[in-house]
């Protein structure tokens, strides 16, 4: 395998990563927000 196709290979998966996790971290915020006002609503006498 020559350097270019290291190269080529190493910044896809940088870009993959990079729209990758944020996506993920983003998917647990909005889990964990609908988890607090599930918990906000069910407390709430009204």
């Amino acid at each position: 395998m020559d350097v270019a196709s290291i190269i080529m290979g190493m910044s896809i998966a940088s870009i993959a990563w990079i729209c990758f996790v944020p996506w993920t971290k983003l998917r647990e915020l909005r889990e964990a927000e609908a988890r607090a006002a599930a918990e906000g609503r069910d407390s709430d006498p009204t």
